[in-house]
This record gives structure tokens, C-alpha cells and sequence, in this order.
């Protein structure tokens, strides 16, 4: 859904209009390249590489993209049929942030084989072809770049772990080999490490954990001759991404890597995987310094729970490093939780907490009740802009498309907005809060962002029923008016809507 939004919003807003009048793809490219020598023989730098201001045609958004990463992935959807090179396509890919979406630029790359064979392992095309008889050997096989060898080696692992009576030793060198696969493809995008990672690297990245991670399960429990070196390297990897993901908004994670994100972070964080990783950057001077002190701390972790809908994986886990040996305190950490899900409008869950917290009092000691001498790490700044901050943003575009008509400065403005948002609906909730005649007057963008990313909660429903829409606005009917007072009696009520 989030695919078709963003291909379908920038042209809703009057594509028609705003292409260049009586102008073909090939005069269009005439233009831009006009404009980039014009542009270039002035030999005066920007000022501002990327300024919220209308932008009237193809021309000037081309030469916007040159300044500026934000409008690179603006070009093949604004303007259709201009050239771009290996560096621009590239980071079109990197905005990409779904399946769906990856598959609709493999025509688009064909004369690009690297940045096209990353797509298809994204979209888990079929390989041209025939199935090999074996899998490649992930310790020594080369992985990239991505072609219709690899996509094949793919789909035999795929299906191989789909049989119910696989053997445990295929099993672990299937989830061997994709996680290799998937690993070498992140590193091949060159991202600089400790820096959030674009949207096409989380696509990537949700498959790589949890491959990555089954195979040193599995191999732990089994060991596989040969892959000794794979499995030492792998969990330095998953360690890696892990602290480049906890550098990257959580808001609008694809569903496995909300997943995999904490599944290999309790993987990480327990004794074996920690004592290895530590042995092994004492024992080689050449290892990353790496360790799972350097992953965000527990409060980090509860936030991110609450955000994905994690509710009750939230209160166990709070629960279980309050009343653990040595741990927060349950006290303190019900107070933290208390907290949180009075912030995110969840007070419905806070009965549930009261009982867990009242279950693990009479199984713990009272020593661990109170506060203990290992106190709550505070929250650390966090290399993501924050909220407010997105919001901002969004709001100084909405100004720009604000009373406009169906031309080409509009449908650019809207399109940055979707860019902006559409993996932050944290961001878009705080925009709503807003409420001025901007942001009512685009509603309908805002929900329909909402809708592609939300996942329906009780305490989302607030800014969409509690909201001022535009006089005469079909939201104001009776229907709408009916929902509006049963959703807020029912927040009133801490009850879930049935």
C-alpha cells in the first residue's frame, strides 16, 4: 500500500498538468541538460543544497537532485523517461522500502546488472535458470554481485527449509548460505557504518538477521564441518547491523525486521554469543571493537517494544530484568512502563501491568522489588531526527503545496511530503497534533499515509476521530460522527474496541 501511495500522490495532484507543455521525455532531457551546464558555468555553490521553495519544472528538479539526496527518488516518478546514472540509480534504490516497490524498477535497471540483481534478491525473484542440484558452499563461494547463479542458490535454499523433514545439517547450510548472501549485499550498498540505514538496506536487512541468526542457532546446537570461520564471522556481523539498526528509526519496520530486531538482540545479548564475541576481539587485533555494550540501553529496547505493538513482549520483558538477579528493580521499571504507555494513549494496558507486577512480586524476593544498585541507564540522543523534527519538515512542504493549483511545484511538494513520512507515522501523528488549516486542508495525504503503516491500534484512532476536518468534507457525516463518539467513549473507558 505504502507503494502504490508513493507512486500514485505526486501524479494525484494533477500529473497531467505539470508535466513541461507540449514536451516529450527527449526534449524534457534537452531541457535538464541546458539547465545543468547553465548551472554549472555560473560556478556559484548553494546556499542551501536543499531549500524548502517551489519547484516549477523537470529542469530545476534535476538540478535540485544534483544537490540534493532528498529528490534524487523524485525524478523517475515526477519525471519519467530521463536519463540517470549508475551514482543516481543507486540512490533512487537506496529509498526503496518495499518488495512491491523493488519489483517495479527491475525494468528500470536492466542496463544496470548490480544495482538490478540487488532488487531481485529483494523481491526473491525466480532465477532464469534451471535449480542447481547443491547448494554453493557459503564459506567459499562468491556472492556477489547478485546474478541469475545466486538467485538460483536462492531458491533452492527457500525451498529446501520448507520441507518438513529436512535434516539438520542441509538446514544449517541453507541458513548459512542466505544469510551470506544477504550480509555481502548490505556491505555491497557501501553504507558507512553507524549511520541510519535507508530503506532498502531494512528491506535487506529483516532477512539477514533472522538467516543470520538461525544459522548460529542451529550450528551451535549442530556443528558443521567447514564452517567454523563463517559462524565466528556471522555473529560479528549480525552484531554490526544490529548497532547500525539501533541508529535507525524504528517507526514503519517491514514486519520481519520488527521482529528479527529484537530476536537478535536477546540472541546477541545472551552469555554465549557475548563471551565469544569478546574472546575473539581480545584474541585478534584486526576485529571490529564491537560488543553489546554498544547497543542502545533497556529503555531504548521498551520504547521500541511499545512503538512496534509489542504490548506484552514490553511488559515480560520489563518484568523479567526488574526481578532478575542483580537487575533495575521491578519498582522502578513498572514506574518506566507506567510512563511509556501513558505517552503512547495506552492506558488500557496498565491493568495488565498492575497484575504482572503483582504476579512477580510473590515469586521474587523483596530485595528485588525496590530499586537496586544497578540503576536504569537514561535514554541516549539517537542519530535519527526526532518527531517534531520530521514533522516540521513536512508541514514547510504542505505550505509549499497550500493553495496552489494542479501544477508541477505542487506535485513535487506533496511527493516530498510522502517521502518525508511515509516511514514515520510517528512524525505524522505529531503533524496531526498540529491541526492549522495547512494541515487540515491535506488530510487525505496524511491519513493515507497513516493507513499504509499504522496497524490500527486503539490509540491511533485518536487524531483521526478527535481532528477538525474542512468544512463540507465528507468525514463530517452522520457515519463518521457515530464512529467518532463510540472511539472516544471507548478511549474514555480504557476498553479495546471489539
Amino acid at each position: 500500500m505504502v507503494t502504490a501511495l508513493w507512486l500514485a500522490a505526486p501524479l494525484g495532484c494533477g500529473a497531467e498538468d505539470d508535466a513541461v507543455p507540449g514536451s516529450t521525455p527527449g526534449q524534457v532531457q534537452t531541457q535538464i541538460d541546458a539547465a545543468i551546464e547553465s548551472d554549472g558555468a555560473s560556478g556559484e555553490p548553494a546556499a542551501d543544497a536543499d531549500p524548502v521553495e517551489p519547484v516549477p519544472d523537470c529542469a530545476a528538479l534535476h538540478q535540485r537532485a544534483a544537490r540534493s539526496g532528498a529528490d534524487v527518488g523524485l525524478l523517475p516518478v515526477l519525471c519519467p523517461g530521463i536519463r540517470l546514472d549508475h551514482s543516481q540509480l543507486r540512490r533512487v534504490l537506496l529509498e526503496v522500502g518495499s518488495a512491491a516497490e523493488a519489483a517495479t524498477m527491475v525494468a528500470a535497471l536492466d542496463r544496470d546488472a548490480e544495482l538490478q540483481g540487488l532488487v531481485r534478491l529483494a523481491m526473491l525473484d525466480h532465477a532464469s535458470q534451471p535449480l542447481p542440484a547443491e547448494l554453493l558452499d557459503p564459506a567459499t563461494a562468491l556472492l556477489t554481485p547478485i546474478d541469475d547463479r545466486i538467485l538460483a542458490s536462492v531458491e533452492l535454499a527457500h525451498a529446501l527449509l520448507r520441507e518438513p523433514e529436512l535434516d539438520e545439517l542441509r538446514r544449517t547450510q541453507a541458513h548459512a548460505l542466505l544469510a551470506r548472501i544477504y550480509l555481502q549485499a548490505l556491505a555491497s550498498l557501501g553504507l558507512r557504518a553507524g549511520r541510519p540505514l535507508p530503506p532498502f538496506a531494512r528491506l535487506l536487512a529483516g532477512p539477514a538477521l533472522f538467516h543470520g541468526r538461525s544459522f548460529c542457532r542451529f550450528y551451535w546446537q549442530r556443528r558443521v564441518a567447514g564452517l567454523e570461520r563463517t559462524f565466528a564471522d556471522t555473529e560479528l556481523e549480525l552484531l554490526a547491523l544490529l548497532i547500525d539498526l539501533e541508529n535507525t528509526p524504528h517507526a514503519g519496520d517491514p514486519a520481519l525486521l520488527a521482529v528479527e530486531r529484537q530476536r537478535t538482540r536477546a540472541y546477541l545479548e545472551s552469555s554465549g554469543p557475548t563471551g565469544r564475541i569478546a574472546a575473539r576481539a581480545r584474541q585478534r587485533s584486526d576485529a571490529p571493537v564491537l560488543g553489546t555494550d554498544l547497543l542502545l540501553p533497556f529503555v531504548h529496547e521498551l520504547d521500541r517494544l511499545f512503538d512496534h505493538g509489542f504490548i506484552d513482549l514490553a511488559l515480560d520483558r520489563a518484568m523479567q530484568r526488574g526481578s532478575a538477579t542483580g537487575g533495575y528493580g521491578l519498582d522502578p521499571l513498572a514506574a518506566v512502563v507506567t510512563e511509556d504507555l501513558r505517552e503512547r494513549d495506552l492506558r488500557e494496558y496498565e491493568r495488565r501491568l498492575a497484575r504482572r507486577v503483582e504476579r512477580a512480586r510473590r515469586t521474587t524476593p523483596s530485595s528485588r522489588h525496590v530499586a537496586s544498585s544497578h540503576a536504569l541507564e537514561p535514554e541516549l540522543p539517537v542519530e535519527w531526527p526526532n518527531p517534531a523534527r520530521v514533522a516540521e519538515e513536512a508541514h514547510a512542504w504542505l505550505k509549499v503545496a497550500h493553495g496552489r493549483g494542479p501544477d508541477f511545484a505542487r506535485s513535487h511538494a506533496r511527493a516530498r511530503v510522502v517521502r518525508t513520512l511515509r516511514w514515520r507515522p510517528d512524525a505524522i501523528h505529531e503533524l496531526l497534533d498540529a491541526n492549522d488549516d495547512v494541515v487540515r486542508a491535506h488530510h487525505d495525504l496524511l491519513f493515507a499515509l497513516l493507513d499504509a503503516v499504522d496497524d490500527g491500534a486503539l490509540a491511533r484512532l485518536r487524531p483521526r476521530v478527535a481532528g477538525q476536518w474542512p468544512p463540507g468534507s465528507s468525514q463530517t457525516s452522520r457515519d463518521t460522527r457515530t464512529r467518532q463518539r463510540f472511539a472516544l467513549a471507548t478511549r474514555d473507558a480504557l476498553l479495546h474496541p471489539r
